[in-house]
């Protein structure tokens, strides 16, 4: 055997061992390590040991992979945003330097790749390490819900924070409100209605997102369940819609102050001034990570953000980043649509429906490091993107 073969089979071994065992561990570690990591910068190295690095490495050793991966439409409309938007840093009054704005796509990127090189090698794989996750954290919102009730409510806590690295009731309730959404769907697919593991998750959850106070995520599975609706099995679509009347029913007659006591909670009055900084610069935007401030009459302080994704990326990149941000949406959206029927899709697209929606009345961080929002936006487009390399691999090949 020459050297270059035995080099090319111990690449071949090593890259075999980290698509098999490290980057599904990786994918686990990302979905729930918000559950039990403790520092939030221990989050982010855990990130980029167990999943950015051995991704990155894989793509080292089989570059051929590389190919595979990039020329799925999803991707080019991913790769087509972040270029812009790493345009935009010419013209943005970030206080960041380059060098830290340009790992943010990469980190996004790498989380996309491994999504789509462990769907490659095993199509089922990435479905099993997602469904585990989900039940992490349902147990973690349980155990979040026993925090509530004995240690957070006597001591004066009227929301639930969660605990670890979640320590904000809204950033807990995107986390939540995510797995929320991957249970509604799985019970849709499952084959019985009455199938328990779905529905037990899926009420832990929704009592824990209760209890955070938050209404985001209550809009984002609003949407969610209305996609299902409209792609998803009729009869459970009815059993669904009668659900959610009995509870809030029963929300409105108990404990109507959980919807009505905070309003809207300033949020026409965030948009409208967002809107008004952003026709300053309506076309190309203020640049990527170009700082807001947004002062309302009768809010103490100020805000840093528009409370709203869409619009986020609208001051940062004006009217063409909204259009390829919108684009990158379109098509993900479209293969859903078209493989609707196939349930693995089915959950990647609720996911989707439920982070889009839930962006639409919180936050602008569309770009970042490993943190909550990913839960609403890049998670949900991995998986989707995972599942569409599996059909568009099989159309190239009919």
């Amino acid at each position: 055997m020459s050297i270059d073969v035995a080099v090319e089979t111990k690449a071949q071994r090593l890259g075999k061992l980290i698509q098999t065992y490290l980057l599904p561990l990786g994918w686990l570690v990302l979905l729930t390590g918000m559950f039990w990591v403790g520092e939030r910068s221990l989050y982010h190295k855990l990130f980029y040991i167990f999943l950015a690095a051995p991704t990155l490495l894989i793509l080292i050793l089989q570059p051929r992979t590389l190919k595979s991966l990039c020329g799925n439409p999803l991707m080019i409309g991913f790769l087509a945003f972040s270029a812009y938007t790493l345009v935009s840093i010419a013209w943005s009054d970030t206080e960041n330097s380059a060098g830290s704005l340009v790992k943010r796509p990469l980190y996004i990127a790498m989380l996309m790749f491994s999504a789509g090189i462990i769907v490659l090698r095993s199509p089922s794989q990435l479905q099993q390490c997602t469904r585990l996750a989900a039940m992490v954290a349902a147990l973690a919102a349980g155990a979040s819900l026993v925090y509530y009730v004995f240690i957070q409510i006597p001591t004066g806590g009227v929301r639930l924070t969660g605990y670890g690295a979640l320590y904000n009731p809204l950033l807990t309730s995107h986390v939540l409100g995510a797995f929320a959404a991957f249970w509604l769907a799985t019970w849709f697919v499952a084959p019985k209605a009455l199938t328990p593991l779905p529905l037990i998750c899926l009420a832990l959850l929704a009592l824990a997102i209760l209890a955070t106070g938050s209404r985001t995520p209550l809009i984002g599975v609003a949407a969610a369940l209305g996609w299902l609706v409209i792609a998803g099995d009729r009869r459970r679509s009815l059993i669904a819609m009668a659900a959610v009347a009995i509870a809030l029913i029963c929300i409105a007659l108990f404990f109507p102050e959980a919807i009505t006591q905070r309003g809207a909670s300033y949020r026409p009055e965030i948009w409208m001034e967002a809107l008004r900084q952003i026709r300053e610069q309506p076309w190309l935007g203020h640049g990527f990570d170009s700082p807001m401030t947004v002062i309302i009459p009768g809010l103490k302080g100020h805000l840093a953000d528009p409370h709203n994704i869409e619009l986020g990326v609208l001051y940062a990149g004006g009217i063409i980043g909204l259009a390829l941000w919108m684009t990158l949406y379109g098509l993900a959206i479209f293969f859903c649509w078209g493989n609707r029927k196939e349930p693995a899709v089915t959950i990647a697209a609720t996911w989707l429906v439920f982070g889009f929606a839930a962006g639409l009345t919180e936050g602008s961080a569309f770009m970042s490091r490993p943190k909550e929002h990913w839960f609403l936006i890049w998670i949900p487009l991995a998986l989707v993107y995972g599942q569409s390399l599996i059909y568009w691999k099989r159309s190239r090949e009919a």
